[in-house]
């Protein structure tokens, strides 16, 4: 089951295309129902309510291998809750928890972990909650070894994955509220077998890991009530401007329309003003990145120049530093504000997507406020740069080991930080 999750995770990376099916156009449904599949994922009238509220479930099912029946060993329920924008309007987000089958034999109530996917795309088809159905996840490969440790684990889809809008790809805020308030929503969810007082733990590679960063930021002032007992950030893309390096004539070159149309979803007041930047072809690299996912990265023209893309022919990196973009870029900056729980971060030096002096300015900041940091720093050299090959490879040791840390946390041990404020 293992091989078959990680041969998913490295197909999702290495582009492989696969064909999601699509998810038909749904009718509005009551809040508070229980709804058919087809129509979980419309929006309802949000009205008066707290964020973090539950809107509606639905039983679901977590495939592992396309074409089987092969499914995790636990009980699978899609939920929609009630979350904040960017700008702190209320959104309708979905996220799945799955509950082992396997007793807790821990101390204490049951833990859950929230999980945050990495890089999944925007088309609403790549919602993980659809995606695990059809055993085209591959974030299986780190929900499976949690779910073995006998961990609730909740997973969100983000903002405008599958709902309403489209999806601010790399927010922070949007993020770090999803994965707070799907944590805040799993406190309502005992019947499902979810231990309504055990800890929570936020956890992510990649989007994942900044997400997983964000909410660990957040906490203390978003979601004070969460007993927060530690947060797992894998390669945590802590700087947009460096992920503008990395990604140009990249692999995922194409990703530039998911970052892009993600500010204009966020913000849309410098919609105008971002626009004026591309050329038709960029134009159209934004409008086919809106319907994409990560598995159509071949058909995202692949390892291409973003000169190729704007008006004057500069690299997207040079407009970062002018108005409206250098105060955006900004914005999602990770490190200004300090964890209140344990963190363990994970990055490996030769990472071809997130550069690890980012992830390094990052950890820097958080030990001088204070905060309790286990950095690990996997001394791995340069491989096939600009493929992710470096990037995927920092997954697997920050899998094990950050496992090992999160267990630590739960049994009530004390963190120790290797860098000193």
């Amino acid at each position: 089951m293992r091989i078959a999750a990680g041969l998913l995770a490295a197909a999702a990376v290495s582009g492989l295309v696969l064909t999601v099916p699509a998810t038909a156009t749904a009718q509005p449904v009551p809040p508070g129902s229980t709804a058919p599949a087809d129509d979980f994922y419309a929006t309802p009238d949000l009205g008066s309510g707290s964020p973090g509220d539950v809107v509606r479930t639905a039983p679901s099912v977590a495939a592992i291998i396309p074409g089987t029946p092969a499914i995790l060993d636990a009980s699978v329920t899609r939920v929609m809750y009630r979350s904040e924008s960017a700008t702190g309007t209320p959104v309708a987000v979905v996220g799945t928890v799955l509950v082992p089958s396997l007793p807790w034999s821990g101390d204490g109530p049951r833990p859950t972990v929230v999980v945050g996917p990495g890089t999944q795309g925007m088309g609403d088809q790549c919602a993980p909650s659809k995606l695990m159905t059809f055993g085209q996840e591959y974030e299986h490969l780190q929900i499976g070894p949690l779910l073995a440790r006998g961990y609730a684990v909740a997973v969100t889809d983000y903002e405008g994955l599958g709902t309403a809008g489209v999806h601010p790809y790399l927010n922070r805020a949007s993020q770090g509220h999803a994965m707070l308030d799907l944590a805040r929503a799993t406190r309502s969810l005992g019947e499902l077998g979810v231990d309504e007082g055990g800890p929570i733990a936020f956890w992510g590679y990649s989007q994942g890991g900044m997400a997983a960063a964000s909410a660990a930021e957040l906490a203390s002032t978003y979601a004070p009530e969460l007993p927060v007992a530690g947060s797992v950030a894998g390669s945590p893309p802590a700087s947009l401007r460096d992920l503008a390096v990395a990604g140009d004539g990249s692999f995922l070159s194409g990703g530039i329309g998911w970052v892009v149309n993600g500010f204009i979803a966020a913000y849309p007041e410098h919609a105008d003003e971002m626009l004026s930047v591309f050329n038709p072809a960029g134009i159209d690299i934004l409008a086919r990145a809106e319907r994409s996912c990560v598995f159509d990265a071949p058909l995202l023209d692949p390892f291409s120049s973003t000169t190729r893309y704007t008006a004057d022919g500069r690299p997207i990196v040079e407009y970062l530093s002018d108005e409206p973009w250098a105060s955006l870029v900004a914005e999602q900056e990770l490190g200004n504000r300090t964890p209140s729980a344990p963190v363990f971060v994970a990055q490996a030096t030769g990472d071809d997507f997130v550069l690890v002096s980012g992830v390094d300015t990052m950890v820097g900041k958080w030990c001088a406020a204070g905060a309790t940091v286990t950095y690990q720093r996997y001394d791995v050299p340069p491989m096939l740069t600009k493929t992710g090959f470096g990037h995927v490879v920092g997954l697997f040791p920050a899998l094990v080991e950050g496992i090992d840390w999160l267990d630590q946390r739960f049994a009530g041990a004390p963190a120790a930080s290797n860098c000193t404020p």
